[in-house]
């Protein structure tokens, strides 16, 4: 089954805050501020495709791993992937499309977190949320306007593989925020 990629902007425009005061609001900059940009990842599964940390800002929404479209780690504790957007950004919401074929369930307990510090594989970065259901393919979070320019995918504390089909940020600059 394939899921058409153009109602999670939709959840993620939705789950932006607003109010009446002259600020820019996530909806007048939806702009995924990922895409394209660099992306890192602990290892490289080796497989019959590439599955680097640069599939996950490719573009394609692909849940199938056969498709080329999604990263793949080894199996190895505490597996990551980052995003460098290249400034500090007020984060309204992140877009998380997990692997549709199978394995799921790979990303339960997985941490995304929004900030300046890659110490610690960006583990003292503050929490945007954690992936608990992972029935659904696509997880949408709200990240209240946390200020960072490293957004992470990362799996604490277990021996597991991090796959990420796409990963889209979406907030406006830092200083253009309310």
């Amino acid at each position: 089954m394939r899921i058409t990629w153009t109602w999670p902007l939709a959840l993620a425009l939705l789950a932006a805050r607003g109010d009446a005061r002259n600020c820019v609001y996530a909806w007048q900059s939806a702009h995924n501020l990922a895409k394209g940009r660099p992306a890192f990842q602990s290892s490289i599964y080796r497989h019959e495709i590439f599955t680097g940390g640069i599939k996950a800002v490719d573009g394609n929404c692909d849940g199938l791993f056969s498709s080329g479209s999604c990263t793949h780690t080894q199996k190895e504790r505490d597996p990551w992937w980052y995003v460098d957007l290249g400034d500090e950004y007020a984060i309204s919401a992140v877009v998380v499309k997990n692997r549709q074929d199978c394995c799921g369930d790979r990303l339960r307990g997985a941490e995304i977190r929004v900030g300046n510090n890659m110490a610690h594989r960006s583990k003292s970065n503050a929490l945007c949320g954690t992936i608990t259901d992972t029935t659904r393919s696509i997880s949408v979070f709200n990240c209240d306007w946390l200020k960072g320019r490293y957004v992470s995918v990362q799996i604490p504390d277990l021996e597991e593989y991090l796959t990420l089909c796409e990963v889209e940020v979406y907030g406006t600059k830092a200083e253009d925020q309310c």
